[in-house]
């Protein structure tokens, strides 16, 4: 089992895959799990850039879309497959949609919500204003999209790139966490059939 959740900026998702991640009692890679897991596997100098989902560099962007997709993200991409192969996952962001597209296993999920309930999120955990806040998720979610953009040539918010998107602003973290587990559970019986 592969779940892959990118999400919005204060959506709650960071939290959403932890729980789904002790549901199943599977492994949760979020940005750290995965550079240790990089570490482990002495890629870490080739992929921690990815890993960190570090802005992309408009010049290099510019240069690089010349590349073959899979030339810009070989090393990264084959470092994730490597882990995933290891072990049942839960993997935030890092364009694990894309990545384990065409892995039987993967159930992909995007994770939104209104603007005003990620501000007040996001203004309450980091302890900040609302309009620091809400600037803080344009830039955060700008520079998701970018990355996700840059690696994989698709729109990181397009619905039609996951199998599920869930508004979490409507629904809230424990019964986000719900409906994917439901959603997962069906499709195994929709396999069986």
């Amino acid at each position: 089992m592969i779940i892959t959740i990118e999400r919005e900026f204060g959506s709650g998702g960071l939290r959403v895959g932890e729980l789904l991640a002790q549901h199943y009692g599977i492994q949760f890679y979020d940005s750290e799990a995965l550079l240790d897991a990089a570490q482990d596997l002495g890629n870490f100098d080739e992929v921690r850039s990815f890993l960190l989902e570090e802005p992309v560099n408009s010049l290099i962007y510019a240069i690089a879309m010349s590349e073959l997709i899979e030339d810009r993200g070989r090393l990264p991409f084959a470092m994730m497959n490597k882990i995933a192969s290891e072990k049942d996952c839960v993997i935030m962001g890092r364009c694990g949609n894309y990545i384990f597209r065409n892995d039987k296993r993967l159930t992909s999920v995007f994770i939104h919500a209104d603007l005003p309930s990620r501000v007040e999120r996001i203004a309450r955990n980091y302890r900040m204003s609302e309009p620091e806040a809400k600037k803080l998720i344009e830039k955060t979610d700008k520079h998701r999209s970018s990355f996700h953009d840059y690696y994989t040539n698709e729109a990181w918010d397009n619905a039609s790139h996951y199998q599920l998107s869930i508004d979490s602003g409507k629904l809230g973290i424990d019964m986000s966490a719900e409906m994917i587990i439901d959603f997962i559970e069906k499709k195994k019986k929709a396999v069986t059939l």
